[in-house]
């Protein structure tokens, strides 16, 4: 009896180390991640795609996961425009990352690459973009401004593998002052306009009565009587004349 247990020990340890075994060595990658597997931290430059996979077991090897969908990020912006006025705005970033990069994300920036990379990058590009345009251009130039950013938002963020989507640039706001000094100039200038609406048509409304003042002469009611008369002397005549025709 003795011997069977020193027979059963050996083996009960061997299986639970394989089953320790197996149960470290998979792993399961989600729907639209990777993972990125090192061996005692050093990046091996393996990449796991979706579904159960394998890794050596008892820590040899670890998968550190990575969100490749598109992902958004939303930064709370300032910023000086070229005429020196205050502007804020809520930058909206679509991004995702670049299969194949991930690892390489993994050893040079690491799982806050949003920390690291995205964030900074959104503030200082639309401080670099909109001191390049005065507070009204920034109103009527959004589209410019846009462009601007995402291209730069490209050359900054894709060479670490991170792509960029598409960008919105959304609550525009100025100082105060500038706001007050808009609305002011928005008011002028449709009191301008109202003024100079009343101004053309006062002097349509002149035209019109001088003309007709110069086409109801008598000459043109004669005329026009003339061209209207039957040939028939009126039944009953009184003083005056008609066409010179005395009626008396």
């Amino acid at each position: 009896m003795n011997k069977l247990k020193k027979h059963l020990i050996p083996i009960s340890v061997v299986t639970v180390l394989a089953l320790v075994g197996l149960f470290t060595a998979v792993t399961t990658i989600g729907t639209g991640q990777v993972g990125v597997v090192t061996n005692y931290g050093r990046v091996t430059g393996r990449e796991l795609g979706e579904g159960i996979a394998m890794k050596l077991p008892f820590g040899v090897e670890s998968v550190a996961v990575y969100d490749v969908k598109v992902q958004k990020e939303t930064a709370a912006t300032a910023a000086a425009t070229k005429d020196l006025q205050d502007v804020t705005a809520e930058v909206v970033l679509n991004f995702h990352l670049n299969r194949g990069d991930v690892s390489k994300i993994h050893q040079t920036v690491g799982v806050f690459y949003k920390d690291k990379l995205i964030s900074p990058a959104l503030q200082e590009v639309f401080k670099s973009a909109a001191a390049k345009y005065n507070a009204g251009e920034l109103i009527t130039e959004r589209a410019s401004l846009k462009n601007d950013v995402f291209t730069q938002l490209k050359e900054r963020l894709e060479k670490y593998g991170i792509v960029v989507d598409d960008l919105s640039i959304t609550n525009f706001k100025f100082s105060d002052s500038f706001a007050k000094a808009i609305e002011d100039k928005q008011v002028a200038q449709q009191n301008a306009e109202r003024a100079k609406f009343n101004l053309d048509a006062a002097k349509t409304d002149a035209e019109a009565q001088r003309v007709q003042s110069e086409t109801l002469s008598d000459n043109y009611l004669k005329k026009q009587a003339i061209d209207k008369w039957d040939g028939k002397l009126p039944t009953y005549m009184g003083g005056g004349t008609v066409f010179n025709i005395p009626l008396e």
